[in-house]
Parts: structure tokens; sequence; C-alpha cells
């Protein structure tokens, strides 16, 4: 009654006395180092998040330890033990399941492990891992069902966040290549069972990099975004083109890298549903972007590629597309066109005029030619424009404008203008060096060059280099880059003033800025684009304005350089309006560095020396 556990019987003898308190003392040894080992087991499972239960299927009794209470957010008291109680703390869309794997351990007795949901008391839930086999007595003829359930919800969070970075983009959050090409397989699949037609867009943003290059890269993620969603608002929006869920369509939106983004379309009726999503994409992005204080405007190139007509895997619909994308752009950007099988010849040499001019940077293959800059009233040379070339290995010599495309879409712009600067900076200081007298060299900057990272560095560099006077140095830059980010402009253009190079406006009166905007650069030189000097002598409208242009200059201060001047009454023009200095063919052709030093020699051309007598 009062809990005792053994006697001693009258007369007490002290050698069984001796014998019944080593017992007991062994007993409460063993006893407390149960207890502390059942202590410290409570104490793993709750590190662990791993509670224990059993049940006995003979009796339905389910007991459950505190461990396993305490994770299901109940008292052990509350829990009614019933296989059915337990059933009930399951997700229901997990209960099935749970309960079929429990069904088949008494009926195949082997053991289960299974992943489910637990309902809590508050209606959240955690995921748990129910691991369970069947324990059978000593005679084997009854069975005891032991288990346990552990808390996974980290695990589970792990998973989800190693499934999102394997299959979908970190910025956007759309889906990335992977997972594209994935969806674009099961779509194939089941339109070639079904004999539907489905379409793969592919959308490349203009000018990106020029973007990326002049704000920054945080802009550059920040307008990702916002097209992303842009995007998906415009694909999820396309009830216009006839499709239903009840037929099972989808669009699909994915972001494969940089700026290129793709659309699948499935069950479309026909070429033109897809035409019709591509033309509300661009409709989407029309509208400009409002991004930390900057206003961006950006255009897209979309092609598209239809199934089975151009492509009937994953890998041949993506490069249709994108060969058609690619065409969008050479047809003008901010369109979309569809593929078609004369395109790949297209993609073809595009794509081979990549790889040459990549390997021909890398190879030092470009070639400087160099025109002549006069001074109008001596007829001196006192400068020359440094113009590259490239000496094809099978096109022969290409001018820029059959590669520079190119260069700015492969983002080789910025390599080819540091190669030219170099070529340039190294050619004049030989000159010098071979006794010449010092003339400037006059070398084109890029958006990409100048906006870019370190370019007064990269320009000290060079200098440094070749041991050239920056003074011989002159930068020609047009005037859309002077006005993106103006004070940004203004700083660069300080510094590069101060190192001391010399700095000229290329193309005026063909952009958007005007002289009053100018007078805030501190530029040497105004250089007038050639429409104006070629015209001057048959339109009075153009003499006037070239006439102002040059009186204002001279005003701020700026010398004036007038472009393209191919005959003598255009020279002589532009002596009574006081230009400055020429450039054209009237003085010579861009031209090679043997036939530059000729010139400088004193050979110069004929016509220019009977105008000069």
């Amino acid at each position: 009654k009062h809990g005792a556990t053994d006697f001693i019987p009258k007369p007490m003898k002290a050698a069984i006395l001796e014998h019944r308190v080593r017992y007991m003392l062994r007993g409460s040894i063993m006893l407390n180092a149960l207890l502390r080992s059942e202590a410290r087991l409570g104490l793993a499972q709750r590190i662990a998040k791993i509670g224990n239960w059993e049940w006995h299927p003979s009796t339905d009794r389910f007991t459950a330890s505190p461990e396993l209470c305490r994770l299901m957010g109940i008292r052990l008291q509350e829990f009614r033990g019933t296989k059915e109680a337990f059933l009930k703390m399951v997700q229901k869309e997990d209960r099935e399941r749970v309960d079929q794997a429990l069904k088949s351990i008494l009926e195949e007795r082997k053991p289960c492990d299974i992943d489910h949901r637990i309902i809590l008391p508050n209606g959240g839930e955690f995921a748990a891992n129910l691991q369970a086999e069947a324990v059978f007595d000593d005679q084997l003829k009854s069975f005891t069902i032991v288990g346990t359930a552990k808390d996974i919800s980290e695990r589970k969070r792990s998973e989800r966040e190693i499934h999102r970075l394997a299959y979908y983009d970190s910025l956007t959050g759309l889906p990335n290549r992977v997972l594209f090409k994935d969806r674009v397989t099961q779509a194939l699949a089941h339109a070639r069972r079904y004999r539907t037609t489905l379409a793969v867009l592919f959308l490349d943003l203009d000018r990106f990099k020029v973007i990326n290059d002049t704000l920054g890269h945080n802009v550059g993620d920040l307008l990702l975004k916002q097209v992303a969603d842009r995007l998906a608002d415009s694909v999820r929006h396309s009830d216009s083109i006839g499709r239903s869920v009840e037929q099972g369509e989808t669009h699909e939106l994915a972001r494969l890298g940089g700026d290129e983004f793709t659309v699948l379309l499935t069950n479309i009726r026909d070429a033109q549903d897809a035409g019709t999503v591509a033309r509300r994409i661009l409709e989407a992005l029309a509208t400009s972007f409002l991004i930390d204080r900057h206003e961006v405007s950006v255009t897209a190139s979309v092609g598209i590629a239809i199934f089975p007509t151009d492509g009937d895997s994953v890998d041949l619909l993506l490069k249709s597309s994108d060969v058609a994308m690619y065409h969008a752009k050479e047809q003008g950007r901010n369109n979309f066109q569809f593929y078609s099988a004369t395109m790949n010849a297209l993609a073809a040499e595009r794509l081979e005029m990549e790889n040459d001019l990549r390997r021909a940077l890398e190879r030092h293959e470009l070639l400087v030619y160099y025109q002549p800059q006069v001074d109008i009233r001596t007829n001196q040379i006192v400068g020359a424009e440094a113009l590259v070339r490239w000496r094809h290995p099978h096109q022969g010599m290409l001018l820029p404008a059959a590669f520079l495309s190119v260069a700015i879409e492969t983002g080789m712009i910025r390599k080819l203008d540091e190669e030219v600067l170099t070529m340039a900076c190294r050619q004049n200081k030989a000159w010098q060096d071979a006794g010449y007298a010092p003339i400037r060299v006059s070398v084109n900057v890029s958006n990409s060059f100048f906006h870019g990272p370190s370019l007064t560095n990269e320009i000290a560099r060079v200098l440094r280099e070749v041991q050239l006077d920056p003074e011989y140095l002159e930068l020609e830059l047009t005037e859309s880059i002077t006005m993106q980010h103006v004070e940004t402009s203004i700083a660069m253009l300080q510094d590069l003033r101060a190192m001391g190079v010399r700095l000229s406006i290329d193309d005026f009166g063909t952009g958007y800025s005007s002289l009053s905007h100018l007078q805030r650069f501190p530029l040497n030189m105004l250089k007038i684009d050639q429409s104006f000097a070629q015209d001057i002598t048959r339109n009075a409208a153009n003499a006037s304005i070239t006439r102002a242009i040059i009186s204002l200059a001279h005003s701020m201060n700026l010398a004036v350089l007038a472009e393209g001047v191919e005959t003598d009454e255009q020279v002589e023009l532009l002596h009574q309006y006081e230009c400055d200095q020429v450039q054209g063919h009237f003085y010579g052709y861009p031209m090679p560095e043997e036939e530059f030093v000729r010139l400088l020699s004193g050979a110069i051309p004929t016509k220019c020396r009977e105008r000069a007598a």
C-alpha cells in the first residue's frame, strides 16, 4: 500500500540485511540511470524535434510521447489515444497516404518512411517525417507498430530554396532556362499527342548594355525586375487570342539570363495568335520606366518560332526564335519577326562575324587609318582622325559599318575602343620620335567606353605607356553621349581636361543638344557634321546655319572643324565663314600610316598645293 518492495523477517539476520540493502542500492542506482537516460532521450528528442509513438492494432490504443504532443501543439492529456485521433491531425491531403502506409505495415509487415504535414491547433502546420515498423512479442503472436515523427520543416524549407535556386531566376523570380526547357519538353509531348500548335517567343531588350554602362548595374537590375512584371502582365492577359483554362492552355514566361526572356504559348490556333502576344509585349514596354529617379525607356526585339514548322525539339525552337529575334534587331529593333529558313544563313554569317571579330581583337589584327585635319588658313596638317579598319581574312578590308553593330551588341566595343586608342597614341608618338612636327590624333569614344568604369584611368595608362603628351590626344564625343547624365559627364570631361587631353563634339547638328547646353562642357572644338558642309554651296539655309554655328562657337572660345569637305568651293566658303579647320576627301581619304606619313613629309595632294599657292 505504501510502496514497499521487500521485507526482512524477524529475527533479523545481519547477512540478510546487508544483502537486501545492497540489492536495494543497486536497484536505486539502476532506476536513477534509467531516469537519466529517459531524460537525455527526451532532451535529444526535443533538440532533434523527434517524437515517438506506439499503436496497438488489436486494441487501437495509440500512445504519443510528450515530445510528439509538443510538436503537435497539444498537451499529453489532451491526446485521445486512437489511430483516428492521430490521423485527424494529419493534413487532409496527406491523410489517406499516411493511413495506407500504416495499413501496409499491418498487411505486409514492411517498415514505412513517409513525409506528410501535421495540422496545429492554431491553424498552422509543419512538415513531418514518419517512420514506423512492426515489433512482435516473444511468441510472435501479437505485435505493436512503433514509430517516430520528426519535424522536417527546416529541411523542407531548404529543399524549396534549393529548388528555387535550381529552377528559378533569383532576380525576377521567373522560371530559368532549365525549368523553361523542361516545360517546353512537356508541352511538346502534349502537342504531338493531340496535334496542337505551340509557339516560343524569344525576347531581347534593345541596347540594354548601354543602360547598364550609363546608369549602373543596380538600375539595370531594377529595370529587369520591372520589365519582368510587365511581361508577366501582358502574357497573363492574353485572353483575346482565344485560349481558355478549360482547354489546358498555358503561358510560360522565363528569364534565360541577362536581358533575354522567353515565352511559351501552348494550344494556339495559328501563328497570328503568337504575333498578337508579341505585339502586346511591345506595347507593354512602350511606356517608360521610373527607376531610382531616372526615367528609362527601353524597347525589345522579339523572335517567334512555331511548332511544328520551325522546330520539333526544345533546342531547335529556342534556336529558331533566337535567330528570328536577331533578324528583328536587324530590321530596326522594337519589332517582332517570325522565323524563316532563310534567316539561318544570316544568323550563321552574324555568328561568324562575331567570332572573327573576337579573334581579331585577341590577336590585335585591327588596323587604324588616318584622315588629315587641315588648318584652313595655313593649309597645314594639324591633326588626324583615327578610324578603325579590319582586314578580314575572307571578306577583305571592312569599314566600321560592317562590324560596329556586332561589337556594340556583344559588348566588344569597349575592347575595340581601347585597341584603337592605344594604336593611335603609339603611332602619334612614333611620328614625333621620327622628327615630324607634332599633331594631335583624334579618337572616337563610344558610349560604353565613356560611361564605363575608369575611363580617365585607362586614358592615363595608355598615355603613360606610350609616353605621349596628353595635348596631342583628342577625344571625339557625340552629342548624345554628353547629354546622358549631364552632371556626371561634366565631371568626367573636367577630369580629362585637367589631364591635358583635348575634347571635341563630333557630328554637331545631328543630335539634340544646343550650343547653350555645350557651354557647360569643358570642350576645345566643335566638329560640324558633313551634311552641312557638303551642302553649303547649294543650300542657302545650310550655309546660314553653318555660318551661325561657327560664329556662336567662336563666341564660346571653341574652335570649329567642318567635316565632309570635298570641293574647293566648299573650302573657300568655309574660309570666308572663318572656320578654323577642315577634314574630308578634298584633303585625303582615310589612309594607312605609310601613306599618311608622306603627307606629314610635305607631300600635300596636288589640288591642295595649288590652292595653297
